[in-house]
């Protein structure tokens, strides 16, 4: 009985850990950004807008999307293939539905990057 209560908790506790540690360093990330700006301030007595831009911009390259949207399907490919390794027919179609969703969202990432291209990076 506590099997069927503690398999669950872990997997959602994990994945909410996740989440939470993906948000808490983007914040530590933006915050360090901003005291980087504030130094820079203090220190010149004023700050270039060209270095501020560069520093405080989330540019991305041009590829990202198609990264994304290969590694997601990569994902979706890796729950399918666990789905076939388990070995029992039941646990294909279950598996092979949780694959649809990053499978179907690494489709839409690398239509963007067809279809919405970025600039360069320099």
């Amino acid at each position: 009985m506590a099997e069927d209560i503690l398999i669950p908790l872990i997997v959602f506790s994990s994945m909410s850990l996740i989440i939470i540690s993906a948000f808490y360093f983007n914040f530590r990330k933006r915050r360090m950004v901003y005291d980087t700006i504030k130094v820079a301030i203090e220190k010149t007595g004023a700050a270039d807008a060209s270095l501020i831009e560069a520093i405080v911009s989330d540019r991305v390259g041009p590829y990202a999307d198609l990264r994304k949207g290969i590694i997601l399907i990569a994902v979706a490919a890796a729950f399918v293939v666990l789905g076939f390794a388990v070995g029992e027919t039941e646990a294909t179609g279950p598996l092979a539905g949780v694959a649809a969703f990053p499978g179907l969202v690494g489709i839409a990432f690398i239509m963007f990057h067809f279809f919405a291209p970025r600039q360069r990076v320099v």
